[in-house]
């Protein structure tokens, strides 16, 4: 299940010292700190959630959106996912937390001893006077099944390929996250290189790149329109291509052999762009641009669908213009 809160309908929650820009939301004049916290959210029941926003900031100003569930009769404390600042100037959750209610990692948050929540309120705190905000949303894993569109058996090609491992970065084999952006970015003409992409999603709090929330607003940074997702099965994926949408999907396997034609297991999890579906003699393929590749040239691949759903965790990015 997914919820989102956008553009002018941001005004519309409770809020201090800001107003209206065109789409963002923003600081008052010579206001140098402002909040805006939405209404309870009541939602059908869920175990994970992981939050988004889409937002404009400079090196000196921020912004952090913290989220808070309720667990039965119970709400948790405000949870922070970090101090967003573009140019490399974020700090993500520094360490993983738990607690009775939930499990709180850089990207979800479960909840803990097979309970579940079903209520949801954010906050977002402005600080600097260059901080505005497009989007905020978060995704659950309820909701119901999708049926499939019938043109989803195609190939978006022209979605660049670049290899992580190629690419010569100091931390090539950790870029999978950035490197698939960047994939997203240049497919829509914004003009991005890797190093910029890795310099502006690292997490300086946890030292990741894959921080899902965080690559999501980067490329809201760009002015996409960015977040994460909650998949209830393939057929999610497969109406994304069918309306033309590349999407990035994270996946995790502890073999090599999980996965035919991967070039190793990738038990840290690890992150590709979907570009296609096919049917080889029968058999259906998922079409990816995999950066765990040796070169530009090798990052596309066809995975056989039935293995790469075992090792999806049924996450994505979603990144469109507006």
């Amino acid at each position: 299940m997914d919820w989102f809160c956008e553009g002018k309908a941001l005004y519309e929650n409770e809020i201090q010292n800001l107003v209206m820009s065109g789409e963002y939301l923003k600081l008052t004049q010579n206001c140098e700190e402002g909040y805006l916290v939405t209404p309870v959210i009541e939602v059908p029941k869920f175990t994970q959630i992981s939050p988004s926003w889409n937002s404009k900031t400079t090196s000196d100003s921020s912004i952090e959106l913290l989220v808070r569930i309720k667990i039965g009769e119970n709400w948790t404390g405000y949870i922070s996912y970090g101090i967003w600042s573009t140019d490399g100037n974020n700090i993500g959750i520094d360490k993983e937390q738990s607690d009775d209610l939930v499990k709180v990692t850089v990207d979800r948050i479960f909840v803990s001893n097979d309970k579940y929540a079903e209520a949801v309120q954010l906050k977002v705190i402005f600080r600097g006077n260059g901080s505005k905000l497009r989007l905020i949303s978060f995704t659950t894993d309820s909701g119901e099944e999708e049926d499939v569109e019938d043109n989803y058996l195609q190939i978006i090609d022209n979605v660049p390929r670049i290899s992580q491992i190629a690419s010569g970065h100091k931390d090539s084999h950790s870029i999978c996250s950035p490197t698939s952006v960047t994939m997203i970015l240049k497919y829509y003409g914004v003009p991005v290189e890797l190093n910029d992409v890795t310099n502006g999603t690292f997490d300086t709090g946890s030292k990741l790149y894959g921080n899902w929330p965080q690559n999501c607003a980067y490329a809201g940074e760009q002015g996409m329109r960015a977040y994460t997702k909650k998949c209830t099965s393939i057929n999610v994926v497969k109406n994304f291509i069918a309306r033309g949408i590349p999407v990035v999907a994270s996946v995790v396997s502890k073999e090599k052999e999980a996965l035919d034609g991967s070039i190793s297991a990738f038990p840290s999890g690890h992150l590709m762009v979907v570009v296609g579906f096919t049917i080889n003699e029968g058999v259906e393929y998922i079409v990816v641009n995999d950066p765990a590749a040796n070169s530009d040239e090798e990052v596309r691949k066809e995975y056989k669908l039935d293995q790469w759903i075992n090792v999806w965790r049924h996450y994505i990015y979603v990144i469109t213009k507006y």
